[in-house]
């Protein structure tokens, strides 16, 4: 008897065993990598864009500005990526002038800023400054969108940069990764 009992056990156990390996995810794991960024993006040209083209010669000025954004993010110059950016906050008088990180409240939003900004260049093979749109105002200025690529081994990052000059300089004011 004690033996029957014995035997309907480890057949349990083995079963349960079974089941519990067929059905475990973790085990079922491939080892393909995949992308999980939302923003990942083809390198081949968007022709659904109707903006029209601005003057490809602004190109390195703007690539400049974003080269000096990134350096000061990744280094946590705040003061330095304060200067390089539009202010976009609550107070709207303030629009046309760009951030103050004395001010904290002002500090935190660089800060995350920074982040983001480090995020898209982590690992990166090559960051591409692709083509450059002229957006029309309503007051009849334009402001130039840059294109950038951040071309990592898994996946092409690509985000859209709005620049609006201020005191004579550009400056990043708007980003995003679609311009639908």
């Amino acid at each position: 008897m004690i033996k029957k009992v014995s035997v309907v056990i480890v057949l349990l156990a083995v079963t349960s065993l079974l089941f519990v390996y067929s059905s475990c995810k973790s085990c079922k794991k491939n080892d393909k990598s995949v992308p999980t960024d939302t923003t990942a993006v083809s390198t081949s040209p968007v022709n659904n864009i109707n903006l029209p083209h601005a003057d490809t010669s602004v190109i390195p000025i703007l690539s400049k500005v974003l080269d000096e954004t990134f350096d000061a993010s990744s280094k946590k110059d705040y003061n330095k990526l304060g200067s390089l950016l539009a202010y976009r906050g609550p107070d709207e008088t303030r629009y046309g002038s760009v951030f103050n990180a004395k001010n904290s409240y002002e500090k935190k939003v660089l800060a995350v800023t920074a982040d983001v900004f480090n995020k898209w260049n982590k690992n990166i093979e090559s960051r591409e400054y692709a083509r450059v749109f002229s957006l029309p105002q309503q007051d009849g200025t334009a402001l130039p969108i840059l294109e950038v690529f951040f071309v990592s081994p898994k996946l092409v990052n690509r985000k859209f940069f709005l620049f609006m000059e201020i005191s004579g300089e550009f400056k990043v004011a708007e980003i995003t990764s679609s311009l639908e």
